[in-house]
């Protein structure tokens, strides 16, 4: 695929609108999790755990804000099974970071067939898992999709 449909667009302008209701001052990720009618599943960003406190304090500090937050593409995992929604065959839209080893498992498990991410900025401290989330998504057959990305005119979004 060499560009992007006009409906992945759309789904990754979701995910950057919902990126922005995570309340971490430094890092703002969405994820959107789609059926094969075009039907949007579950939603996530990167926050705590439901009924956490999740002060400025917290998220300012950086040790507390790790061992709490949890990541836009499992919220939507978890937000899915919290509804009851199976996501067997569906495709994970993210926006704002790559998706780390760990969330790359999780999408493996909940049956996940396709993710879509906007090209995003180099993480030093994140390239090995980033690169081992390629690996495992190759290795259990999931189509990944790393695209440079500008919404649709019209979508409410700044480039």
């Amino acid at each position: 695929m060499n560009q992007l449909s006009k409906w992945d667009e759309r789904y990754l302008s979701l995910a950057k609108e919902v990126s922005t209701w995570s309340k971490d001052p430094s890092t703002q990720v969405g994820a959107i999790t789609v059926g094969s009618k075009k039907e949007v599943l579950s939603q996530g960003f990167n926050g705590f755990p439901r009924n956490i406190d999740d002060t400025d304090e917290r998220y300012n500090d950086r040790a507390t804000k790790y061992k709490l937050v949890v990541h836009a593409e499992m919220n939507a995992i978890y937000n899915a099974t919290y509804s009851g929604t199976s996501l067997d065959g569906a495709t994970l839209y993210v926006y704002g970071l790559p998706i780390c080893s760990e969330c790359a498992k999780g999408i493996i498990q909940v049956g996940i067939k396709k993710v879509v991410i906007k090209k995003s900025k180099e993480l030093d401290n994140w390239n090995d898992s980033v690169k081992l989330s390629q690996t495992i998504f190759d290795e259990a057959g999931i189509e990944l999709i790393i695209k440079d990305f500008c919404p649709e005119p019209g979508s409410g979004q700044k480039k």
